[in-house]
């Protein structure tokens, strides 16, 4: 809505989707009748002040407001106004979907780069800077920018857009500029009169510096170390190279509509790029000439991605999108780590993992950002066992609870560094480590836990130069940095060269020699193209004195020759992605020894053979999981996994294909290994024939008696699943993959006895219609009933549907066989 007040306050308007600086919005408005002047902007909600004819003199004002739909990268808030989408302070379960905002994240590395210059590209579903609604945006890593479009208005900020394509907003903070979701640090760069000529951004956790010019292209990135990567750009401000400390450089071309085109990587090998109809990235093309291919599919949202298809053509991953294009499922290959996502009021979100397990995140919108507050189960995958939370009013977070109700408390100093932690807090058995930090880089000085004091030092770079750990008399930690010592110091010391690189480290003891010494070249090889650069390795002293010389490497960085300290010569070659395809060893006076790497397109690692001409191949499902491996010898192993990728079975074969092992896991709901079950060698005249019980990945039922749960049906003893009543009633299982099934067994939980109908339906997806068998006859309690199947058609999910009983519908145990 157009709201004017002022003598003249008659303008009103209705607009949609405006979240820019929209001048061509502001003409229409005015009409020729009237100037205008930009005010401020607040988060996407833009101000403006308006003069009337015919003297220009200022009648009034007015703010653009939202109604319609917000655009892109923004969403709707309960006051009315179009919000950037906040950042949220939160592990992601394993799904690229972030709980909360619902926004999808990718990120891609391309082999074609190296260690000191990655080529990288991230997506996210939702940006400010995206494209259409939704907001989709795909971005190259050394694209990262700031928007100073704002930093001189009234209420200045400066949005910062990192290489994962995150946004995060600062505002001044004294003589610095601070962001409510990030501990990093801008600060405007002055002249000797105070004018603003670049900015410089700080990394907090590793101490890196990058500058920016004003208009917020990335100029340089100076390491802690004090190594400095510098871009350069073309007269249209693109980026066009990008060059390492080494004098190592990546190239970027444009294509005519201002896209990048192509990376060409320091050994000259090219990444090509590739664009739909939209103007959203399609296609990557590496330069072995593969392709991985991205897909839009969701007519409502064009720039939102749906889907990738990898190098072998496989389509890898699928994603979908609810009417606020936030990401409701994320599944790859065969449906294996499938994640559904439910949103409710204030960004409540409930998550189904690939288990079938649901945890219900709550949030704080505080600051700006989504701070979690509850879980209501464990995330085994991020590792989390935070039941709740609590935060300070700078985000920082002061207390959680685990499951077992152990509280954890927080304190930090004034730049958000954590000073003190207290596990079991409240407790007799109350844990404590205290942190002081360095006075400018976010390193530890000193940290004491209970029974050990760790100090750190530090040169003028933040290098690290010394550690020791001292043992100390302090049982729970809560005599701090003071607690006194109980045993000697055990302490490591480094150097560094001038260039900021470990020159000597050396070990705690003191009864032998611990020295090692690194030695770096001084300068670039002559020849074309050079075969080492400036600050390359170039040798390793061990203690006792003997030296591995790295001779050569490629124009990329990667070792191609090294000669270790008996002579022996190593040399290396890869492929145009970057992948070690050829080692080949060769002793002082002999023959040299290869071992050669295969790959598929995608880059995983299908064979290697070895110098004598033996080798071992490995296969994979379409999600790019290791699914076995076979010797040149006819020995093979087989992996059984589950949908979240837990290796439930192994099963080892000989030549002759006889099982000669066995190898059965189960799993909690928290990816934990719970029991392992081995058998060795098989009874003679036993083949591969004889039917493999299969470990189910997870069960589900139509309905359930008390904590008589489904799992009980598959947890290996007596216990029961008992249904909520009588037929129809189901329970299906999930075998975690394709399994050529021989045998379901069920041993009948049933009171009293009388006739049953089971109907075992089979299939791919979940809820099989394809009738494998039905059972129909008189049963009693404890009886095993046999569904014998031939093995011709593999199943994923088995369901059992009962459709006659006498009694609730139950189940002792359920066995399935391969």
């Amino acid at each position: 809505m157009i709201c004017a007040n002022g003598p003249d306050a008659v303008a009103e308007m209705t607009i949609a989707g405006v979240n820019s600086k929209n001048d061509g919005i502001m003409n229409a408005i005015c009409n020729g009748g009237c100037t205008y002047e930009f005010d401020s902007e607040n988060n996407g909600n833009y101000s403006y002040r308006y003069m009337g004819p015919p003297d220009g003199k200022m009648i009034g004002d007015f703010a653009a407001l939202l109604t319609g739909e917000c655009a892109s990268g923004y969403t709707r808030e309960s006051d009315g106004t179009c919000q950037p989408r906040p950042p949220v302070q939160v592990c992601s379960a394993g799904s690229p979907a972030i709980p909360g905002s619902g926004v999808a994240t990718v990120s891609e590395r391309d082999g074609g780069g190296s260690a000191e210059l990655p080529i990288t590209l991230a997506y996210r579903s939702s940006s400010r800077y995206g494209k259409g609604v939704g907001g989709g945006q795909w971005m190259l890593g050394w694209q990262r920018s700031l928007d100073t479009s704002l930093a001189a208005e009234s209420t200045p900020q400066v949005a910062v857009q990192r290489d994962d394509g995150s946004v995060s907003t600062f505002t001044p903070n004294g003589t610095a500029w601070s962001a409510s979701n990030t501990q990093d640090t801008l600060q405007p760069i002055t002249d000797a009169n105070g004018k603003t000529t670049g900015w410089q951004y700080t990394v907090v956790d590793t101490g890196a510096a990058e500058t920016y010019d004003t208009s917020g292209k990335l100029q340089s990135v100076r390491d802690r170390n004090g190594r400095t990567t510098t871009l350069a750009y073309n007269a249209a401000n693109q980026l066009t190279t990008v060059t390492a400390p080494s004098g190592r450089s990546l190239a970027v071309a444009y294509d005519s509509q201002n896209r990048v085109a192509s990376v060409t990587a320091p050994s000259g090998a090219v990444t090509g790029y590739g664009y739909n109809g939209a103007g959203i990235l399609s296609t990557v093309t590496h330069p072995d000439g593969t392709t991985r291919q991205y897909v839009y599919e969701d007519g409502r949202f064009p720039a939102v991605l749906t889907g990738i298809i990898d190098e072998n053509g496989n389509r890898y991953a699928t994603y979908a999108y609810d009417s606020q294009a936030r990401a409701i499922s994320s599944t790859l290959a065969g449906g294996v780590n499938q994640y559904q996502f439910q949103y409710g009021d204030n960004y409540q979100t409930t998550i189904t993992d690939p288990t079938g397990k649901t945890s219900v995140y709550s949030f704080l919108k505080q600051n700006g950002v989504l701070l979690p507050t509850s879980i209501s189960a464990p995330c085994g995958l991020c590792g989390s066992t935070r039941k709740s939370s609590s935060y300070d009013a700078n985000n920082n977070l002061t207390q959680e609870t685990d499951y077992n109700g152990t509280v954890t408390t927080h304190a930090y100093d004034s730049q958000k560094r954590e000073i003190q932690r207290v596990d079991g807090a409240g407790t007799a058995s109350a844990r404590t480590t205290t942190t002081e930090w360095h006075k400018i880089w976010n390193l530890p000085l000193r940290i004491a836990s209970p029974t050990k004091l760790e100090t750190y030092s530090y040169d003028s770079n933040g290098n690290l130069t010394r550690y020791s750990e001292t043992p100390t008399a302090d049982s729970d930690g809560s005599q701090g940095t003071g607690a006194a010592a109980t045993g000697a110091t055990r302490t490591t010391n480094w150097t560094y060269t001038a260039g900021g690189q470990v020159a000597t480290s050396s070990g705690p003891r003191t009864d032998v020699a611990t020295s090692t010494t690194y030695v770096y070249r001084t300068a670039d090889d002559t020849n074309s193209p050079p075969l080492y650069r400036k600050g390359d390795l170039y040798q390793i002293i061990d203690p006792l004195g003997r030296t591995t010389t790295i001779n050569r490497y490629d124009a990329s960085g990667r070792p191609l020759q090294m000669t270790d300290a008996n002579g022996i010569v190593t040399a290396f070659t890869y492929s145009n992605r970057g992948w070690l395809t050829r080692q080949t060893i060769t002793p002082a006076g002999e023959a040299g020894q290869t071992t050669n790497y295969s790959y598929d397109a995608v880059g995983q690692l299908t064979k290697v053979t070895l110098p004598d001409g033996s080798s071992v191949s490995f296969a994979y499902d379409a999600a790019h999981r290791l699914t076995g491996a076979a010797d040149s010898q006819g020995n093979s192993i087989a992996y059984v996994l589950d949908a979240m990728g837990n290796r439930t079975q192994e099963q080892v074969t000989d030549p002759n294909g006889v099982l000669t092992r066995r190898v059965d896991r189960v799993f909690d709901s928290m990816n934990r290994l719970l029991r392992v079950t081995q058998q060795g060698a098989l009874p003679s005249g036993s083949t591969s024939d004889a039917p493999i019980k299969v470990v189910p990945a997870g069960i589900t039922a139509s309905s359930t008696s008390g904590d008589n749960v489904p799992a009980r049906a598959i947890d290996g003893d007596p216990s029961a699943w008992i249904a909520s009543g009588y037929p129809t009633q189901w329970i299906e299982v999930d075998l975690g993959a394709a399994v050529p099934l021989k045998k379901v067994r069920m041993l009948v939980s049933q009171s009293p006895a009388g006739q049953t109908t089971h109907v075992v339906t089979g299939g791919m997806n979940p809820a099989p219609t394809s009738v494998l068998q039905t059972l129909s006859g008189n049963t009693s309690d404890g009886q095993w009933l046999e569904a014998a199947l031939d093995g011709s058609v593999s199943v994923r999910y088995i369901r059992i549907t009962t459709t006659s009983s006498p009694s609730w519908v139950s189940w002792h145990e359920l066995e399935f066989y391969r």
